[in-house]
Order: C-alpha cells, then sequence, then structure tokens
C-alpha cells in the first residue's frame, strides 16, 4: 500500500513537473514572447492614451413639432412660429485623464474647437445650456461664420459642456471638430469600458489563435 501510494506521488509530481515545463516552453517560444511583447505596447498605448485630454461628443435631437401633424400649439422662437423644428442637444466631454485649458485650443481663423452645422439644416436659434453644462466651466459659444465656436477656461475630466440648437430641418451631419494642444481629432463618442472590451477581446482572439498554432506545431513534431 506505501509502494502504492508512493507511486502515485512520483507520477503526480511529474504531472506538475510536464505542466511547468510546458508552461515555461510556450512563454519562451516565439508565440509566447510575441504575446508578452504585444501585450506590453497593448498596455504603454492604453496608459499613454488616456493621460491625455481625450475629446468625444455626441447629439441628441429631438422633433419638437412637425407640421405633417395636427398640432394644436405652436413653437415660437424669438417672435417667429414654426411648423417644423428640431431640437439638437450636442454634448462635448473629456475623457481622458488630464485636463483640457481653454488657452490651448486652436485659435478662430486655425482651428478652433466648434460645432458645424450643415446649412440644409437651417439652424434658428442656439444657446448654452446651463442645466446640463459642468456648473464649474466657464463657457461661451460664439458665432462664426457657418459655425458655433465653443470658447471655455478649462475641461477637466468628466466635465461636460452643452449647447441647445433649434434648426428646421432634420440633419445627421451636426458634428463637433477642432484641435488642441495634445488633442488632434474629436471623434463620437465611445465608453472607456467600450474601449477596454475592444482591446481586451482583440488580443484575447489573437492570443487564442497563437496558442492554438503552437499547440498545431508542437503536435505536429512529435
Amino acid at each position: 500500500m506505501f509502494a502504492k501510494k508512493e507511486i502515485e506521488a512520483v507520477k503526480e509530481r511529474r504531472r506538475v513537473r510536464d505542466v511547468l515545463k510546458s508552461i515555461w516552453n510556450f512563454w519562451t517560444s516565439p508565440e509566447g514572447a510575441f504575446i508578452l511583447a504585444v501585450s506590453a505596447m497593448a498596455l504603454g498605448y492604453y496608459q499613454f492614451y488616456i493621460s491625455r485630454p481625450i475629446l468625444r461628443y455626441d447629439t441628441v435631437t429631438t422633433k419638437l413639432i412637425s407640421s405633417s401633424n395636427s398640432n394644436n400649439y405652436t413653437v415660437d422662437v424669438m417672435g417667429k412660429k414654426y411648423q417644423d423644428l428640431y431640437l439638437t442637444k450636442v454634448y462635448l466631454f473629456n475623457q481622458g485623464e488630464q485636463a483640457l485649458s481653454g488657452a490651448d485650443v486652436s485659435r478662430i481663423g486655425h482651428d478652433p474647437i466648434r460645432i458645424t452645422v450643415p446649412k440644409e439644416a437651417k439652424m434658428q436659434h442656439f444657446n448654452l445650456d446651463n442645466e446640463e453644462t459642468t456648473a464649474s466651466i466657464t463657457a461661451e459659444v460664439v458665432p462664426y461664420k457657418n459655425d458655433l465656436v465653443l470658447n471655455f477656461d478649462f475641461l477637466n475630466p468628466s466635465y461636460q459642456y452643452v449647447v441647445n440648437i433649434l434648426h428646421e430641418a432634420p440633419s445627421d451631419n451636426i458634428e463637433v471638430t477642432g484641435s488642441a494642444l495634445n488633442v488632434s481629432e474629436i471623434t463620437r463618442a465611445i465608453s472607456g469600458r467600450e474601449l477596454k472590451d475592444c482591446l481586451i477581446w482583440g488580443l484575447g482572439t489573437l492570443y487564442v489563435l497563437l496558442i492554438i498554432y503552437y499547440v498545431f506545431r508542437k503536435w505536429k513534431h512529435h
């Protein structure tokens, strides 16, 4: 009985040793080294990416009144009544870890941070939404040609700047553009969780394929 237990113990130690050896062989193989290198670069890029100001924007449009309906009300804007009118709320926010100073934003005549409203939208009025804009921001919306320039003192992480735009025709092309120090592009909103999920799924798929290739290569050699 004692000899049998001793044999089983020896076999168990060998299995553990074989597993550890296999793991070591994998991480020292070209596939394992590639995974480690890609992981380090991805983590480094992600940390560098979020350490800067990251400006995102989103738009939400509501139809206030439609001439195709039988309306018992009217919408009056600055003394003029409208039969068709839309309200688009434009949200600009900082998803990075560093604040953006208004002094670092490109000036008017260059590439200021601005809302571009296409002519076909027929913009009738705009204003800063004081209820939804972060109270700590000193902000001002300045019309410039066909755009609305967004001036502010600081846009800290998680702060948001909200503008209301009233326009007669529907439009999916109301956008926020511009540049600033360390900010070369303003893109549509994506949550930090979505960004992490994309990174994890992308790397996970790559790793699984590499592991399958490694196992297949070992099996072929044997």
